[in-house]
């Protein structure tokens, strides 16, 4: 009776070891990268020991050998308690190791979610700070391109034309630091279309036109003739990118000239050469230059001022574009700084000659206002709505719109919107988004919701109307938002009349 009884603890003890095995495996199956694996596959090899030595014993059993079974019963006995010693002291590390592995994945999970608040925070901080800088901003280069479409005495002029300068500096101060921001927060997309390569130099030498003009400098431009007269890319930021290098280079230039020189490179590439004859850069200065916030010295600084963003953002937008940017320096000799782009040429029907265009920026490019705005009401008669909150941007829209011929309708938000296109049938709406009570988009929203509406009329209404963003929210974000809602077009602020005068003739010609 006893051998039987010692035969089927035997037995068990077996099954309950296999059964252990079989858990082993789901434990290694769980810590896969732990760094107790390793321990757990000598206690699965142990555990493999003991059912063969119980089929030992079994065996030497039914042999009658009684002094072989005591000696590996001693020797199941002893590696036993090794085994329960080793099965708790694994346990317990095992348990802690993962323990401070879902403690550390929780404060990543953490980190993370607070990262994208701070992100988030961020985005909004920087959305609000271009709506609050752009807006004023909008007021004050407009209200001077209309004080100097106006009769002044020459001293009047020169301290208009000394404001309006003075606020076309500080908008690229603030484009800088807002552009940065935009950067370093992995918001900018790149949008390839084609465009004309000197249509885009001719827009950079206009926005630079204050600068040179101030110090009677010649900016020329040579464009190569193997060079595609139409090519695709990103044309806003390869401006801003040329903008940012052309104004350094008037910026160090007393005397001299500066040249933009387009040429291919390697078949593959464009390599853009913008050459100045200004003060130079010492050799052992030149690592510093593309680092966000860096000048030379701070004499540099003192006397030419800027905010040092402008080439860590161009190197970023180049990088950002598949290409590279260097520089090249004699010192009181002159500065050359070259970048690369991907060259996607856009086939012509004409190949373009080698054309050098000098420019002596005095002035004289400026387009102001009446002597160049288009009576477009005569052209294209509508009914246009603005939507602004703004005092002084009420009053400067209501001006350019006067000069083209329109007498529109101002609303100060959202609600007087949808209560105006309810009253009065409307073909342009220029909708501003950050407005009291109920912004821009929602009420845009509100309309093209309108268009599903019951009521012929009310719905006939609401999809011939063509409405545009125009706003100081100028991030990249903004205008996709912007479209999301239901808009056609987005003009961001500070605005320029020519802006207003193509969303005239492109949206005003869709109307029924």
């Amino acid at each position: 009776m006893s051998d039987l009884f010692t035969i089927v603890l035997i037995v068990l003890g077996g099954f309950v070891m296999f059964l252990s095995i079989k858990e082993t495996q789901r434990i290694l199956a769980l810590i896969q990268d732990n760094k107790y694996r390793q321990s757990w596959n000598i206690l699965r090899s142990l555990m493999v020991f003991f059912l063969l030595g119980y089929l030992g014993v079994l065996i030497l059993f039914s042999l009658g050998i009684q002094s072989l079974i005591l000696l590996l019963t001693g020797v199941i006995f002893f590696f036993g308690a090794l085994f329960v010693y080793m099965v708790v002291k694994v346990g317990f590390l095992t348990i802690q190791d993962l323990i401070k592995t879902n403690i550390l994945r929780i404060e990543l999970q953490q980190q993370k979610e607070t990262s994208e608040a701070i992100a988030r925070t961020k985005s909004e901080f920087l959305a609000t700070m271009s709506h609050e800088l752009r807006t004023p901003m909008n007021g004050v280069i407009g209200m001077t391109n209309l004080l100097l479409d106006t009769h002044l005495e020459p001293e009047q002029r020169e301290y208009v034309e000394t404001i309006n300068t003075s606020g076309a500096e500080l908008l690229m101060l603030i484009n800088d630091i807002l552009d940065f921001s935009k950067v370093e927060s992995g918001k900018v997309e790149l949008e390839v279309q084609p465009f004309a390569i000197r249509e885009c130099i001719e827009t950079v030498l206009s926005l630079v036109n204050f600068m040179a003009k101030e110090k009677s400098l010649e900016v020329s431009y040579s464009i190569d003739s193997q060079v595609s007269q139409l090519i695709e890319g990103d044309i806003k930021y390869l401006q801003q990118i040329l903008v940012n290098l052309v104004g350094n280079a008037i910026k160090f230039t007393s005397l001299g000239e500066v040249l933009i020189d387009i040429r291919k490179h390697q078949d593959t590439q464009l390599i853009f050469a913008v050459k100045d004859t200004g003060i130079g850069i010492p050799s052992d200065k030149l690592d510093e230059l593309f680092k966000p916030f860096s000048q030379i010295d701070s004499s540099i600084t003192r006397k030419f001022g800027g905010t040092g963003l402008g080439l860590a953002i161009s190197h970023k937008l180049i990088s950002l574009m598949g290409g590279d940017i260097w520089v090249e320096s004699i010192l009181d000799r002159g500065t050359t700084f070259l970048f690369t782009i991907p060259y996607h040429p856009v086939e012509t029907k004409k190949s373009l000659t080698v054309e050098v265009v000098g420019h002596l920026l005095d002035g004289t490019q400026n387009k102001l206002l009446s002597s160049n705005i288009p009576k477009l009401a005569t052209q294209i008669p509508l009914k246009i709505l603005l939507a602004e909150d703004n005092p002084v941007n009420q009053k400067l829209a209501n001006r350019l719109f006067e000069k083209m011929g329109y007498s529109i309708d101002i609303a100060t938000n959202g609600i007087e919107v949808l209560e105006a296109i309810q009253k009065q049938s409307y073909d342009l709406i220029f909708m501003d988004v950050q407005m009291p009570e109920m912004d821009g988009l929602e009420a845009t929203r509100q309309i093209r919701a309108m268009a599903q509406s019951v009521q012929p009329e009310l719905s006939n209404l609401a999809k011939s109307i063509q409405i545009i963003a125009i706003t100081a929210n100028a991030m990249h974000d903004d205008r996709e938002k912007c479209l999301a809602s239901g808009m056609n077009d987005f003009i961001a602020k500070p605005f320029k009349v020519e802006q207003i005068q193509a969303a005239i003739e492109k949206w005003g010609r869709k109307q029924p």
